[in-house]
Protein backbone atom coordinates (compact mmCIF):
# COMPACT_ATOMS: atom_id res chain seq x y z
CA UNK A 1 0.00 0.00 0.00
CA UNK A 2 2.80 2.37 0.94
CA UNK A 3 4.59 1.47 -2.28
CA UNK A 4 1.49 2.36 -4.30
CA UNK A 5 1.16 5.70 -2.48
CA UNK A 6 4.79 6.54 -3.21
CA UNK A 7 4.26 5.61 -6.83
CA UNK A 8 1.22 7.89 -7.09
CA UNK A 9 3.08 10.72 -5.38
CA UNK A 10 5.92 10.28 -7.88
CA UNK A 11 3.50 10.54 -10.79
CA UNK A 12 1.92 13.64 -9.25
CA UNK A 13 5.34 15.28 -8.73
CA UNK A 14 6.32 14.60 -12.35
CA UNK A 15 3.00 15.99 -13.57
CA UNK A 16 3.47 19.16 -11.52
CA UNK A 17 7.04 19.48 -12.79
CA UNK A 18 5.93 19.04 -16.41
CA UNK A 19 3.13 21.57 -15.95
CA UNK A 20 5.55 24.06 -14.44
CA UNK A 21 7.97 23.59 -17.32
CA UNK A 22 5.16 24.00 -19.84
CA UNK A 23 3.90 27.17 -18.16
CA UNK A 24 7.41 28.63 -18.25
CA UNK A 25 7.75 27.76 -21.94
CA UNK A 26 4.38 29.39 -22.68
CA UNK A 27 5.35 32.56 -20.79
CA UNK A 28 8.60 32.83 -22.74
CA UNK A 29 6.65 32.37 -26.01
CA UNK A 30 4.05 35.00 -25.03
CA UNK A 31 6.80 37.56 -24.48
CA UNK A 32 9.30 36.43 -27.10
CA UNK A 33 7.11 35.90 -30.16
CA UNK A 34 5.53 39.41 -30.24
CA UNK A 35 8.95 41.00 -29.68
CA UNK A 36 10.42 38.94 -32.50
CA UNK A 37 7.55 39.88 -34.82
CA UNK A 38 7.90 43.58 -34.02
CA UNK A 39 11.64 43.49 -34.72
CA UNK A 40 11.14 41.46 -37.90
CA UNK A 41 8.42 43.66 -39.43
CA UNK A 42 9.15 47.14 -38.11
CA UNK A 43 12.93 47.43 -38.27
CA UNK A 44 15.47 47.44 -41.12
CA UNK A 45 17.55 44.32 -41.89
CA UNK A 46 20.60 45.55 -39.98
CA UNK A 47 18.59 45.76 -36.74
CA UNK A 48 17.47 42.18 -37.29
CA UNK A 49 21.15 41.35 -37.92
CA UNK A 50 22.01 42.80 -34.49
CA UNK A 51 19.33 40.63 -32.86
CA UNK A 52 20.59 37.49 -34.59
CA UNK A 53 24.12 38.52 -33.64
CA UNK A 54 23.13 38.81 -29.97
CA UNK A 55 21.46 35.39 -30.07
CA UNK A 56 24.56 33.96 -31.73
CA UNK A 57 26.98 35.66 -29.33
CA UNK A 58 25.13 34.48 -26.22
CA UNK A 59 24.82 30.97 -27.68
CA UNK A 60 28.56 30.88 -28.37
CA UNK A 61 29.40 31.91 -24.81
CA UNK A 62 27.00 29.27 -23.47
CA UNK A 63 28.62 26.65 -25.71
CA UNK A 64 32.24 27.33 -24.69
CA UNK A 65 31.18 27.63 -21.05
CA UNK A 66 29.36 24.29 -21.11
CA UNK A 67 32.22 22.52 -22.90
CA UNK A 68 34.85 24.34 -20.79
CA UNK A 69 36.94 25.04 -23.89
CA UNK A 70 37.54 28.79 -23.63
CA UNK A 71 40.71 28.40 -21.57
CA UNK A 72 40.64 32.03 -20.43
CA UNK A 73 38.42 35.10 -20.51
CA UNK A 74 40.20 36.52 -23.56
CA UNK A 75 39.33 33.47 -25.67
CA UNK A 76 35.71 33.68 -24.57
CA UNK A 77 35.72 37.34 -25.59
CA UNK A 78 37.18 36.56 -29.02
CA UNK A 79 34.54 33.89 -29.61
CA UNK A 80 31.68 36.12 -28.42
CA UNK A 81 32.71 39.08 -30.60
CA UNK A 82 33.13 36.87 -33.65
CA UNK A 83 29.80 35.15 -33.04
CA UNK A 84 28.05 38.53 -32.84
CA UNK A 85 29.85 40.15 -35.78
CA UNK A 86 29.31 37.42 -38.38
CA UNK A 87 25.46 37.45 -38.41
CA UNK A 88 25.48 41.24 -38.22
CA UNK A 89 27.82 41.55 -41.23
CA UNK A 90 25.70 39.04 -43.14
CA UNK A 91 22.77 41.48 -42.79
CA UNK A 92 24.79 44.13 -44.67
CA UNK A 93 24.96 43.10 -48.36
CA UNK A 94 27.32 46.00 -49.05
CA UNK A 95 29.96 44.51 -46.73
CA UNK A 96 30.96 41.72 -49.09
CA UNK A 97 32.50 38.68 -47.35
CA UNK A 98 33.16 40.67 -44.19
CA UNK A 99 32.39 37.57 -42.14
CA UNK A 100 35.36 35.76 -43.71
CA UNK A 101 37.72 38.41 -42.36
CA UNK A 102 36.17 38.05 -38.89
CA UNK A 103 36.57 34.26 -39.07
CA UNK A 104 40.20 34.71 -40.13
CA UNK A 105 40.90 37.04 -37.18
CA UNK A 106 39.33 34.58 -34.74
CA UNK A 107 41.39 31.68 -36.12
CA UNK A 108 44.60 33.73 -35.76
CA UNK A 109 43.69 34.82 -32.22
CA UNK A 110 42.91 31.24 -31.17
CA UNK A 111 46.18 29.95 -32.61
CA UNK A 112 48.13 32.69 -30.83
CA UNK A 113 46.46 31.83 -27.51
CA UNK A 114 47.17 28.12 -28.08
CA UNK A 115 50.82 28.81 -28.93
CA UNK A 116 51.37 31.10 -25.93
CA UNK A 117 49.86 28.60 -23.50
CA UNK A 118 51.59 25.55 -25.01
CA UNK A 119 53.51 23.41 -22.53
CA UNK A 120 52.38 25.51 -19.57
CA UNK A 121 49.84 24.82 -16.84
CA UNK A 122 47.38 26.87 -18.91
CA UNK A 123 47.93 24.77 -22.04
CA UNK A 124 44.84 24.30 -24.23
CA UNK A 125 44.38 21.02 -26.13
CA UNK A 126 44.27 21.52 -29.88
CA UNK A 127 40.73 20.12 -29.79
CA UNK A 128 39.72 23.32 -27.95
CA UNK A 129 40.70 25.27 -31.07
CA UNK A 130 38.15 23.34 -33.13
CA UNK A 131 35.36 23.70 -30.60
CA UNK A 132 35.98 27.44 -30.19
CA UNK A 133 36.04 27.85 -33.96
CA UNK A 134 32.76 25.97 -34.20
CA UNK A 135 31.20 28.28 -31.59
CA UNK A 136 32.70 31.46 -33.01
CA UNK A 137 32.38 30.81 -36.75
CA UNK A 138 30.25 27.83 -37.77
CA UNK A 139 27.32 28.42 -35.42
CA UNK A 140 27.08 32.16 -36.19
CA UNK A 141 27.55 31.53 -39.91
CA UNK A 142 24.65 29.08 -39.91
CA UNK A 143 22.46 31.30 -37.71
CA UNK A 144 23.50 34.26 -39.87
CA UNK A 145 21.55 32.65 -42.70
CA UNK A 146 18.53 34.26 -41.04
CA UNK A 147 20.15 37.65 -41.68
CA UNK A 148 20.64 36.67 -45.32
CA UNK A 149 16.97 35.73 -45.63
CA UNK A 150 15.85 38.99 -44.01
CA UNK A 151 17.97 41.01 -46.44
CA UNK A 152 16.29 39.58 -49.55
CA UNK A 153 14.75 42.53 -51.43
CA UNK A 154 11.38 42.52 -53.16
CA UNK A 155 12.72 41.86 -56.64
CA UNK A 156 11.21 39.66 -59.34
CA UNK A 157 9.68 36.55 -57.86
CA UNK A 158 11.04 37.30 -54.38
CA UNK A 159 8.81 38.39 -51.58
CA UNK A 160 10.36 40.72 -49.08
CA UNK A 161 12.83 38.88 -46.84
CA UNK A 162 10.54 39.21 -43.83
CA UNK A 163 8.28 36.55 -45.33
CA UNK A 164 11.13 34.10 -45.86
CA UNK A 165 12.48 34.45 -42.32
CA UNK A 166 9.15 33.07 -41.16
CA UNK A 167 9.79 29.69 -42.82
CA UNK A 168 12.62 28.38 -40.58
CA UNK A 169 11.01 29.97 -37.53
CA UNK A 170 7.69 28.23 -38.24
CA UNK A 171 9.29 24.86 -38.96
CA UNK A 172 11.59 24.95 -35.93
CA UNK A 173 8.98 26.06 -33.41
CA UNK A 174 6.14 23.86 -34.67
CA UNK A 175 8.41 20.82 -34.89
CA UNK A 176 9.50 21.43 -31.31
CA UNK A 177 5.93 22.02 -30.11
CA UNK A 178 4.52 19.07 -32.04
CA UNK A 179 7.20 16.74 -30.72
CA UNK A 180 6.74 18.03 -27.18
CA UNK A 181 2.97 17.57 -27.03
CA UNK A 182 2.83 14.34 -29.05
CA UNK A 183 5.62 12.89 -26.94
CA UNK A 184 3.82 13.73 -23.69
CA UNK A 185 0.47 12.47 -24.98
CA UNK A 186 1.47 9.34 -26.90
CA UNK A 187 5.17 8.74 -26.31
CA UNK A 188 6.01 5.10 -25.50
CA UNK A 189 8.96 4.14 -27.68
CA UNK A 190 12.29 5.86 -27.05
CA UNK A 191 13.98 7.51 -30.02
CA UNK A 192 17.61 7.68 -28.87
CA UNK A 193 17.42 7.10 -25.14
CA UNK A 194 21.16 7.31 -24.49
CA UNK A 195 21.33 10.72 -26.16
CA UNK A 196 18.03 12.26 -25.07
CA UNK A 197 15.98 10.08 -22.69
CA UNK A 198 12.72 12.06 -23.02
CA UNK A 199 12.46 11.98 -26.82
CA UNK A 200 10.21 9.36 -28.33
CA UNK A 201 9.40 8.06 -31.81
CA UNK A 202 5.81 9.21 -31.35
CA UNK A 203 7.04 12.68 -30.47
CA UNK A 204 9.26 12.75 -33.54
CA UNK A 205 6.32 11.83 -35.77
CA UNK A 206 4.28 14.57 -34.08
CA UNK A 207 7.02 17.03 -35.00
CA UNK A 208 6.86 16.02 -38.68
CA UNK A 209 3.07 16.31 -38.75
CA UNK A 210 3.08 19.71 -37.03
CA UNK A 211 5.68 21.06 -39.47
CA UNK A 212 3.71 19.86 -42.50
CA UNK A 213 0.42 21.29 -41.24
CA UNK A 214 2.05 24.61 -40.33
CA UNK A 215 3.63 24.97 -43.77
CA UNK A 216 0.34 24.20 -45.49
CA UNK A 217 -1.28 26.93 -43.38
CA UNK A 218 1.60 29.30 -44.19
CA UNK A 219 1.14 28.69 -47.92
CA UNK A 220 -2.62 29.25 -47.62
CA UNK A 221 -2.04 32.56 -45.82
CA UNK A 222 0.40 33.65 -48.54
CA UNK A 223 -2.23 32.92 -51.17
CA UNK A 224 -4.85 35.00 -49.34
CA UNK A 225 -2.57 37.87 -48.30
CA UNK A 226 -0.31 38.21 -51.35
CA UNK A 227 -2.18 36.39 -54.12
CA UNK A 228 0.81 34.06 -54.19
CA UNK A 229 1.35 30.78 -55.94
CA UNK A 230 2.86 27.88 -54.08
CA UNK A 231 4.54 24.58 -54.90
CA UNK A 232 3.02 21.55 -53.16
CA UNK A 233 6.27 19.67 -53.76
CA UNK A 234 8.21 22.47 -52.07
CA UNK A 235 5.79 22.50 -49.13
CA UNK A 236 6.37 18.79 -48.63
CA UNK A 237 10.16 18.99 -49.00
CA UNK A 238 10.51 22.01 -46.73
CA UNK A 239 8.32 20.36 -44.09
CA UNK A 240 9.77 16.85 -44.06
CA UNK A 241 13.45 17.68 -44.54
CA UNK A 242 13.18 20.84 -42.46
CA UNK A 243 11.60 18.96 -39.56
CA UNK A 244 14.19 16.18 -39.87
CA UNK A 245 17.06 18.69 -39.77
CA UNK A 246 15.42 20.47 -36.83
CA UNK A 247 15.28 17.23 -34.86
CA UNK A 248 18.82 16.22 -35.86
CA UNK A 249 20.10 19.61 -34.71
CA UNK A 250 18.32 19.23 -31.39
CA UNK A 251 19.76 15.74 -30.92
CA UNK A 252 23.24 16.86 -31.96
CA UNK A 253 23.37 19.49 -29.24
CA UNK A 254 21.79 17.06 -26.77
CA UNK A 255 24.71 14.75 -27.51
CA UNK A 256 27.15 17.57 -26.75
CA UNK A 257 25.39 18.26 -23.44
CA UNK A 258 25.44 14.56 -22.63
CA UNK A 259 29.16 14.38 -23.43
CA UNK A 260 29.90 17.23 -21.02
CA UNK A 261 27.35 16.17 -18.37
CA UNK A 262 25.19 19.28 -18.79
CA UNK A 263 21.40 19.38 -18.51
CA UNK A 264 21.16 22.76 -20.27
CA UNK A 265 23.57 25.16 -21.93
CA UNK A 266 22.33 28.00 -19.73
CA UNK A 267 19.43 29.31 -17.66
CA UNK A 268 18.39 32.60 -19.31
CA UNK A 269 15.07 31.32 -20.65
CA UNK A 270 12.76 29.69 -18.05
CA UNK A 271 11.41 26.35 -19.25
CA UNK A 272 13.96 26.19 -22.05
CA UNK A 273 17.37 26.56 -20.42
CA UNK A 274 19.80 28.80 -22.23
CA UNK A 275 19.50 30.72 -25.48
CA UNK A 276 21.31 27.91 -27.29
CA UNK A 277 18.85 25.38 -25.89
CA UNK A 278 16.09 27.34 -27.65
CA UNK A 279 17.93 27.96 -30.92
CA UNK A 280 20.06 24.80 -31.24
CA UNK A 281 17.85 23.29 -33.94
CA UNK A 282 17.92 26.59 -35.85
CA UNK A 283 21.71 26.30 -36.21
CA UNK A 284 21.28 23.57 -38.83
CA UNK A 285 17.84 24.50 -40.13
CA UNK A 286 18.51 28.15 -41.10
CA UNK A 287 21.18 27.43 -43.77
CA UNK A 288 19.09 24.60 -45.25
CA UNK A 289 16.03 26.83 -45.66
CA UNK A 290 18.18 29.66 -47.05
CA UNK A 291 19.50 27.40 -49.80
CA UNK A 292 16.03 26.01 -50.50
CA UNK A 293 14.55 29.51 -50.86
CA UNK A 294 16.93 30.20 -53.73
CA UNK A 295 16.83 26.73 -55.30
CA UNK A 296 13.14 25.84 -54.84
CA UNK A 297 10.98 28.73 -53.56
CA UNK A 298 7.95 27.54 -51.64
CA UNK A 299 5.84 30.56 -52.61
CA UNK A 300 6.17 33.02 -55.48
CA UNK A 301 4.27 36.14 -56.32
CA UNK A 302 1.25 35.31 -58.42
Amino acid sequence: MEHENNKEQGKFSRAVSNAGGLNARVKVAIIGVPVLLLILFLTPPWIFGIVVGLISGISAVEFVSATRTAGNIRVMGYVAVSAFAIPFLMSLPQVVLGWIFVAFLLAIALFVETLIAYDTERAMPISFFGLNLFAGVMMPLFLGSLSTLRSIPEIGWFFDGRVYVFIPIIIAFTTDAGAYFAGHAFGKHKLLEKVSPKKTIEGSIGGFVAALVSMLIFSFVMILAFDAEYSLLAVFLYSIFGSAITQIGDLAFSLIKREYAKKDFGALLPGHGGVLDRFDSMVFLAPFITVMVFWLPIVVRG
